[in-house]
């Protein structure tokens, strides 16, 4: 398997083919019996399901053994080397029609990120992470000059950062990480507030908020962690 441009070129058609066929036809207009509520009160849909083994599948074929993902395995497999698989990152969007999703994928090895993925399949964008890079659409893009602080704290976040971020434009969360973090690739949003986040969608927005300098309240910014349940903010210096 080589991490290499056809890759991602390869994965991103991959993707776009889901995005085609199973996530643009089918958003917004779910029925009852295709949605379900799991323990933690989050939604899943049999679509997420659905989308969840494609890329298992996909990826399994293309020499990935060692995979993590949100539907059917929530627990972290104690090895070296895995991929995280984030199927539909704010379901909730999904089911209730907002174009503010996206699909997530991390690879982790030695406690770094090789590659980090995040897809918005309404928009047909790809976005990773490579060699210390973020490209946009295969193309390497620079990180961006935060000159105001955009995004939104709550209120342990407030309290937290009072004399961090003093003042700021509040912009509410989209309900999907991953989308959150292509606002702060897009200069839309520099901090975001993640609570009670998963391997799945954290490590992905960390790849890609380490490459933009982002600050943040976690001990290190290594990919160590089987799950984080505390309130985590990343933040951009201006």
């Amino acid at each position: 398997m080589m991490i290499d441009s056809n890759f991602f070129f390869e994965t991103h058609n991959f993707l776009k083919n889901i995005a085609n066929k199973i996530i643009i036809p089918n958003i917004g207009k779910l029925s009852k019996h295709e949605v379900s509520t799991k323990k933690d009160n989050s939604k899943v849909t049999s679509y997420d399901v659905i989308i969840e083994n494609k890329l298992i599948e996909y990826f399994k074929n293309i020499g990935f053994s060692n995979i993590i993902s949100e539907e059917n395995n929530s627990e972290l497999i104690k090895k070296n080397e895995y991929l995280t698989v984030d199927p539909i990152d704010g379901t909730r969007n999904f089911i209730n029609g907002i174009n503010k999703v996206a699909i997530m994928l991390s690879y982790i090895k030695s406690t770094q990120c090789e590659f980090a993925i995040i897809y918005d399949p309404i928009n047909d964008v790809f976005y990773h992470t490579h060699n210390n890079s973020i490209f946009k659409n295969h193309i390497q893009i620079k990180p961006q000059n935060y000159i105001n602080q955009i995004g939104f704290l709550g209120e342990h976040a407030k309290v937290y950062f009072k004399d961090i971020i003093t003042s700021y434009t509040e912009k509410i969360r989209s309900r999907s990480i991953g989308y959150d973090v292509i606002e702060a690739i897009e200069g839309e949003r520099s901090f975001l507030t993640v609570y009670g986040s998963k391997i799945w969608d954290l490590f992905p927005a960390m790849s890609f908020l380490k490459l933009l300098n982002f600050e943040t309240n976690l001990p290190n910014m290594e990919f160590d962690y089987s799950k984080l349940e505390k309130k985590i903010i990343f933040y951009a210096n201006l």
